[in-house]
Order: C-alpha cells, then structure tokens, then sequence
C-alpha cells in the first residue's frame, strides 16, 4: 500500500465517523494495517484508542492487527501486553506473536514462543516454521535448524516454497554453501527470494563470478531483479572494485525504478566508494531523501578508508545534530577513520562517547581500531595498556593490529610477543607470519626470518602471491611483479622505463629498505622497478584517456617504494593515481597522497 492510499483510508475514515458511521470489527484492521510504517504509528496509536472506545478491543481480529502494527513499528513488548490480555488465542495470534519476534531481530524470544506455542497444544502450520527457521538463522543454529528441516519433511512441508526458501536462507546464513546450492536444486519452485538467497551466498561464499553468472541466470528464467537482487549482489562488485559493473548495476537501478530504495541506493553507495569513485558515493548519499544510521555510516566509512579523516568526524557530528543515533557500526566507522588519519586524541574521545553517552559497549572491532590507532601512531605502550584492560579475550585482528604497529615502528620484542600470542591462538593467516619475517628483515635478523619462512613451510602456509588490477574500456587487467604475460608488454615496460627515468631527474630515489631479502642493493632496484603497482600505473597511462584518474586495486599492502614513485608519477603526468590497497586507499594527486604519508 503506498503512502497516498494510506492517507485516503484515513480520510474516508474519518468521513465515515462524520456522517455517524460506526466502525465495525473489519473496519479497524484494513486501517491498521494502513499504519504498518514507522510515519503513520501517531495515527495507529490513535486508532486503537478508537478500537477501546467502540469496544472493539477485545476483538480478537481487531487484537492481532493491533499487534501486527505495533510489531512492524518494533514495539514488541505493547504487542505483547496486547497479547497476554487476550482471552481466545487461535494460530493466527500465536503466529503474529512468534513472527514480530523472529522479524524483529529477537530470535531467542521467537524460539521461546513456539515452545509456548507446543505446550498450549497450538496447532503448528507453516507460518510458525518459517518464523522458527528464521529465528535459527539468525541465531546461527544449524544444528536446531537441520532438526526442523527432518521434521518439515517428515510432516509433509517440504514443498511449501516459504518454507523451503527459509530453509535456504538459514544455510545460507551459516555459512554452508553446498547445503545451500544442493536445497536451491531440489526445489520445485523457486522464487525471486530463493534466488535472491542464493545469489548472496555466492557472494559471501567468495565466488564472485558465479554470483554474476547467476544474476544473468536468474533474468534467463523469467525472474525481474528488485533491490534485494541488487542490495545482495553489490558487496561482489565492490570487492572486486569493477566500477564498470558497479555503473551498470545504478544503471539497471535506475531504468527499473529502483534509485528510490534505501537499501540499494546505500549498498551502490558502498560499492562505488569500495571501487575508487567517492565523489558517485557522496552523489548518491546527497540524493537519499530519509537517511538511515546504515547511509551515514557507509558514508563515514567511506570517508574514513579513502584517507579523508576530518570529513568522516565532520559526517558523524551532522549525523547527530540530525538526531540520528549512532550504532555500534558507525562507531567501528568512525574509529578506523581516526585510525587512518592519527587522530589519536579525537578516537579516544569517540570511544568514550560511545560508552558514556549512546551507551554501546565496545565490541571486539572497536577494541581492534583502538589498538591499531595506537600502534600505528607509535604509541605501542598504550595498545598494550589498552589490551591488557580488555574485558574478553583479544581476537587475532587486535594481535595482528599491534603486530602490525610493531612493523611500522621496528619493535622486535614486543612484535615477537604478539605473533606468539597469534601463534597460540592457532592462527593460519600467513600474513601474520609475513610481517614478524618483515620485523626481523628490517632489522637485520637473517636467521630469524629463516626460522619463521621454515616454520611455515612446515605448517604449509604460502605468503599470497601479490597483485595489482586496473581498468581500462571495461576489462580488468591483472599484473604480478615482474609480469610478461600480458600482450603489450613490450610497450608497458618501455613506458615504466620512461617514467622511472624522468622521476629519477626531480628526485625519486628507490626505496631498497622495502626489499626484504639480503642482496645487494642494485638487485634490490631491479625488483622495486617491476613491482605489480607500476605496471598497473605504466599500462594505465598507456592506455587510459589523458585527464581520467587511473584506479588501480592491489590485494596487499602497498609498498613504500610504489607509493613514492606513484607520487612523483602523478605530478610529472599531472594524472590523478587512486591505489586501493588491502588497508586503505591512497588519493594521489600533484604529487600528495590523501594519506599523508601516514600509513
């Protein structure tokens, strides 16, 4: 019902009241349902004053769309005084009781109705399953959820398509991806959602191209993608950072009348911002007319991982001043923006606001930006103090954020103390192992970086090959150091030769430093000069249209050679150079980097 056919029932409503028309039992719940948004609750809290004035309250039709409003409005516990009061309590109450729960976000209580429910000899019909499978989701158990789907079987309710569509959105919410494909194809009808379910698995499932072959599949079939389709499979192009599918999926949004939705707007937000192009997300997040706490905080997010620290603080402080709560995501947002930037005494502040003023207590993220806030700012005291005063276990992202401070700042000790408190924890990121090596090779430590390159040999671990990606006339161009493999090599290494050349002459000097491996120092130059970033940057300028910034994705850090030379690069091109790289991205323009050179 749109919001203009909400206000006309009202109208007639009160028309009717004028000319003496008395409401009946239907009449209460066709307005009532009128009022199911958050904009019109006034107006239902009017309406049942009106249902106690009749008598119409101890209706049971009456009741339950009661409660059905105060649930989607999420005011659970009215719904509830509601029914407890009830006297005659039939399936459809029980099953709006126990879906407000399960909709609501409160699964534990959803699972508490139903048992109330199986006690009182309620009869059990698919609506109350499908509320129980999703309150096993969203609790994430699989074991509670596979017993269900035996006794759906068992009772005859396999072929309900709702059913079995909840079922699939509980595997694959938990994570099991073959469960989830294998249930997709024995369905004997699919609908959008199951589709819509299946896609989102490929996606957190890592398998991005076949999320988008299974998009084109999907519309193959007849079906017409709606915002969650798009909500679900835009996380995938943002991580890939193809800002060619990410204009060709606000395009799609656009020509089907799906720019108005929140969630997709927001999620095109994310995905623009994750794929270089801030000034789309900042566009798209002026145009959101009603802006929810998750469009602000992908904006501060967004703000925060591009380097542009004061506009994420800037962003957070208009949020509130528009009486938009923070919540625990936008303050995990906003930290990391601090931690980027340095902002040590401004994290320290928005920390203890979280906990002294919205009241929100710090999860392990937050803890995790507050100890890489300090480590990177050097004060490595402070992150220990900080660890040390946790009030649960720290997790091997705040090990890892400390170890990665320890690299930053050359802290052997204490860099070796918490990969050993990473190792205990029975970690199997190579990446830790790689930067207690980088700790050691900096520091001349040659036996001791052999002692950790055998250490994981024996435990089978493989530092990721690194690479860099750029797009041009929208294909994806991949480079791995010292690459050949590409058709136009010929030209990208005469071009890289050229480049290297000219910012030789106003200053560039190679940084050997990085290249952790004892030899010499012109072997050293040898391998800085064809890292993956410089390729990428080579090819770019090759052949990307003159004045377009060139966007390039590495899937590691960055090095601080390459950063150093993309900054000579872009004032000697007068190219504007944006890297992503695995931490953060760098803005290059002129010859400054939106970072500072504080990363």
């Amino acid at each position: 019902m749109s919001a203009t056919s909400r206000c006309i029932s009202l109208q007639i409503y009160l028309q009717m009241l004028e000319l003496g028309v008395s409401p009946n039992r239907y009449t209460f719940p066709l307005l009532l349902k009128a009022c199911s948004t958050s904009f019109m609750l006034s107006q239902g809290a009017q309406l049942h004053a009106h249902c106690v004035k009749f008598g119409l309250n101890s209706s049971p039709f009456v009741t339950v769309a009661l409660m059905d409003m105060y649930m989607k409005n999420g005011l659970i516990d009215s719904a509830r005084r509601l029914f407890d009061r009830m006297v005659e309590r039939d399936v459809v109450s029980w099953n709006a009781f126990l879906s407000g729960y399960s909709q609501n976000g409160r699964p534990e209580e959803a699972l508490g109705v139903y048992n109330r429910m199986r006690v009182a000899g309620v009869t059990v019909d698919f609506v109350a399953i499908a509320s129980v499978i999703s309150a096993c989701s969203q609790l994430r158990f699989l074991h509670q959820g596979k017993w269900i789907h035996s006794w759906v079987i068992k009772n005859g309710f396999g072929a309900d398509v709702v059913i079995s569509t909840a079922l699939l959105e509980m595997y694959a919410n938990s994570g099991d991806f073959w469960l989830t494909k294998k249930l997709f194809e024995e369905m004997p009808t699919k609908d959008l959602i199951a589709w819509n379910c299946l896609i989102s698995c490929y996606v957190q499932s890592g398998m991005i191209g076949d999320s988008f072959e299974l998009f084109r599949k999907m519309q193959h079939n007849g079906l017409k993608p709606n915002g969650s389709t798009l909500a679900g499979i835009l996380p995938a192009v943002g991580r890939v950072g193809a800002l060619h599918l990410v204009r060709s999926c606000h395009g799609f949004a656009i020509r089907n009348a799906l720019d108005l939705d929140e969630y997709v707007m927001t999620a095109l937000m994310d995905a623009f911002a994750k794929s270089s192009d801030l000034v789309a997300a900042q566009r798209l997040f002026n145009l959101i007319p009603n802006k929810s706490v998750v469009a602000w905080s992908s904006m501060i997010d967004g703000y925060g991982t591009h380097g542009y620290g004061a506009e994420a603080i800037m962003l957070f402080e208009k949020m509130q001043e528009n009486n938009i709560k923070p919540n625990h995501i936008t303050y995990v947002g906003v930290l990391s923006a601090c931690a980027h930037a340095g902002f040590v005494e401004e994290g320290q502040g928005y920390f203890r606001k979280m906990v002294d003023v919205h009241g929100i207590i710090p999860r392990l993220q937050h803890y995790a930006c507050m100890v890489d806030m300090f480590a990177r700012a050097g004060l490595l005291d402070d992150a220990v103090s900080l660890i040390n005063q946790m009030p649960t276990e720290p997790s091997p992202g705040i090990w890892g954020a400390l170890l990665g401070g320890c690299r930053i700042h050359g802290h052997v000790e204490l860099g070796k103390f918490a990969a050993e408190r990473l190792f205990e924890l029975n970690s199997v990121d190579p990446g830790f192992y790689v930067l207690l090596s980088n700790i050691y090779a900096a520091a001349g430590m040659w036996s001791e970086v052999r002692e950790i390159r055998g250490l994981m040999r024996e435990k089978g671990l493989r530092k990721p090959a690194g690479w860099s990606s750029i797009e041009i006339g929208n294909k994806v161009h991949c480079f791995i150091s010292g690459d050949m493999s590409h058709s136009d090599s010929g030209k990208i290494y005469q071009k890289l030769e050229e480049l290297m050349e000219r910012i030789s002459k106003v200053g560039y000097t190679p940084a050997t430093k990085v290249v952790l491996h004892d030899v010499e120092a012109d072997v050293k130059e040898n391998v800085l000069r064809s890292h993956s970033e410089k390729l990428a940057m080579a090819y770019g300028l090759l052949k990307a249209a003159p004045g377009t910034p060139i966007r390039i994705l590495k899937n590691l850090r960055t090095c601080e050679d390459c950063h150093v030379a993309a900054k000579f690069i872009s004032k000697i091109t007068n190219t504007e150079i944006i890297l992503r790289d695995a931490v953060r991205f760098h803005h290059i323009k002129e010859g400054v980097c939106t970072c500072r050179d504080y990363w």
